[in-house]
Parts: C-alpha cells; structure tokens; sequence
C-alpha cells in the first residue's frame, strides 16, 4: 500500500496503450502534504487525476472517464470506400443516437447506443461494456466476430479530432477502446462526409423495417419477440395504444372504428389521410435528449377531440413502447388523480411491453409536479371508464 502523500499507478503508459491486465509495477508518484491539503476531499476520493510525462491520464475515480492526450488516428474516405469495396474486414462503430442510426448509416455498420445519459454514465462507471450497448442482436454477434479487426469510429461530422468534446460519444467510445488496449481509427468528416462522396455504400433501416423486427431503441433488454407480436391495446374505450404495423393497417383501423391517429415520430408516414383518417403528428424521437412534455398539451388535446367527436383513436410510435406509451400516460394523468406511478402500472396492465425511457419517466414526474402544484390544470375525469 503507498504511504500518505504517494499515489501507486498500476500500468505505466507503454502498458496502459498495449495491453488490458492489470498487473502491479513500480512507477510511484510523490504528492507533497501541501499539495494534497490543497486537493479537494471529493477529489481526492473521486476523481484526482495526475498526467506522467504529458502522455496518459490517470483518474482513480473512474476509468471511464480517461482520454487520450495525443491526437487520435484519422482516415479518409476515400480510404475507408477502398476497405469496403475490397471486402477488408473491420469494425465500423456509428456513435451515433440510434434513431440517427436507423435512418441512415454506412453499410456494415454497428450502432454504439451510449448518446443518452444513463447509458454513457454506466459506461464511464464501467457498469457496461460496448458490446452491452450495441443496438441489436445482429450487430452484437458482428461486433464480437470482428472485434480483433481494425476498428473505425465515425459520428455526424467530425472533422477535426483536436476539437473533439470528452463528453462526446465518439471521444467515449475511443477512451474505452485505448484503455482495452485496442487501436481505433477516426473516420475524418463523419458520415456527412462520408455519404456525399459514396451514398452507394450506406443503407437506411427504415427502407427495410417492413422485414425487420420492431425494437425500441432505448431499452434494449427488452425481448423483441414481445414487440414484435403486440397488437393494438384498448388502454381506454375511445383511446387504442400501438406501433407503427399498426397504424399502417388500414383493415385493422376500420373494425376498430379508428379514426384518428396519433403519430409520435418523425418519419413514419401518415399512411390514410385521404381515407377518411385526421392526423396529427408529433416528430419525437426515443432518446436521452428528447424534449416530449413539450406536445403534451398539443397530444391531450388531440385526443380530447377524438373523444368528444365520438370518435376513437390509435396513438403510436415505432414500437409502441416508450414515446406513445408516455404520451398515453400524461392523457391519463391530465384527466384522472393519478400519480405517475398509478398511471405507468394502468397503462402497463393493458400493454404489458410498455417501458418509457429514464428522459420520458423524468418528463412525466415533472408534468406530475406541475399538476399537484396548479401549474398545469388537471381535468379530473370519473367518466374515464375503467380508471
């Protein structure tokens, strides 16, 4: 154990950069007593860090949080467009937010999911590894199969990796690779870049989703096969809960006399709008950043005219699970005096996968709040049968 006023560092840099076991050496650092009274006590419990010969940092309170102080390797496109053409094995890895992903991304690649808040702190804790964050199935068996391989990162458009953020996600994913002792590559300008010269080597899920299975990008420990076989919920006798088959369903809308539709995304069609079918569309995404109390007026009111209409309703997102459910929840709470927690275990009960993520559970507690507190009226309704 080190004395008062020493720090014992477990990898010298050349260990630290080539291999991931953790095996004790004799690199010291000496702390003078006047140095460490200056140290704040959080600091020197959570994250004190100290630089050796400027090359690597080191923070005791966590490793997650460790970056690179040299600048990282970059590649062109052009390069990378060679790599794929000639069938190169690597290990692309989209930083990107999932929704982000799905609507467009380089051939081959595997989303990384840690854009939200939960995800990248758990990361930085070393609560989860990258594979545990990998968006699907598919792309887990990929990244497993082709981890040995040369790996290359890309985001939007970075362009310039001197002026890349330590928060980011791609800045995350690189520390993580470095401290597994793995190379990665930065694909220079990102897949804007990337996709202005060579479109012809990117796809976009969504052209496919038809033939794929649904999933909900922000709980991913959910079983697809659940998503996958959910039929639209009746949560109240005028108000139905599903997905984004169902809303494409024009057979299934007609038994069930629906004929409004609550659209929570923003690029699944409006499919029957001159079919006698009123739209109204809320272009969220299911993500950590996602703003959604912001259309929980515009959402209530819509369905408040469907209701005094006569009329029913299907509110719906892609898989049925997290924006509409949340949706689903505030009608609830607007109408009824219901917490949020009564109002979550209703709605479950009548659609079992249902599953807000952590932004959306936040969001409604604060429009909770803001009902008890008079600040948002509530319109208790005891004509809202079976609640």
């Amino acid at each position: 154990m080190p004395e008062a006023g020493e720090v014992e560092v477990l990898h010298p840099p050349s260990v630290l950069h080539s291999t991931p076991s953790r095996r004790r050496v004799g690199l010291r650092l000496e702390l003078s007593p006047e140095c460490l009274m200056s140290v704040p006590k959080r600091c020197k419990q959570e994250s004190m860090s100290f630089t050796i010969n400027g090359a690597f940092t080191v923070n005791p309170g966590g490793l997650g949080s460790n970056t690179p102080s040299s600048t990282p390797r970059t590649m062109s496109v052009q390069e990378l467009a060679i790599r794929l053409n000639k069938c190169r094995p690597v290990l692309l890895l989209d930083c990107r937010p999932f929704f982000a992903f799905n609507s467009f991304h380089i051939e081959g690649a595997v989303n990384i999911n840690c854009s939200d808040r939960v995800n990248k702190r758990r990361l930085q804790q070393g609560k989860v590894n990258l594979v545990d964050l990998v968006s699907t199935k598919e792309g887990k068996d990929l990244f497993k199969k082709k981890c040995t391989k040369e790996i290359i990162l890309y985001d939007d458009q970075t362009s310039d990796t001197c002026q890349l953020g330590p928060d980011t996600c791609l800045s995350l994913v690189l520390s993580i690779l470095l401290r597994e002792g793995r190379q990665a590559t930065v694909l220079k300008g990102g897949l804007k870049e990337f996709r202005s010269q060579h479109e012809d080597l990117c796809r976009s899920s969504l052209k496919s989703q038809e033939h794929k299975p649904l999933y909900s990008p922000t709980t991913p420990m959910l079983i697809e096969p659940a998503i996958e076989t959910a039929i639209a919920a009746q949560v109240l006798p005028f108000l139905y809960l599903g997905n984004e088959r169902d809303a494409a369903n024009l057979q299934m809308l007609k038994d069930l006399d629906i004929t409004y539709v609550l659209n929570v995304t923003s690029h699944i069609p409006l499919y029957f709008e001159n079919q006698g079918i009123k739209y109204k569309r809320l272009p969220a995404s299911d993500s950590g950043q996602q703003n959604l109390r912001q259309y929980f007026e515009e959402a209530i009111n819509f369905i408040d005219e469907a209701r005094n209409n006569g009329s029913k309703i299907l509110v719906h997102c892609q898989a049925g699970v997290s924006r509409s459910a949340t949706i689903t929840i505030a009608y609830i709470l607007k109408h009824s005096k219901m917490s949020m927690t009564d109002g979550y275990r209703f709605v479950k009960s009548k659609r079992p996968i249902i599953s807000p993520n952590f932004n959306f559970m936040g969001q409604l507690l604060e429009f909770e709040q803001a009902l008890n507190q008079g600040i948002v009226p509530r319109d208790s309704d005891s004509s809202l049968i079976g609640i």
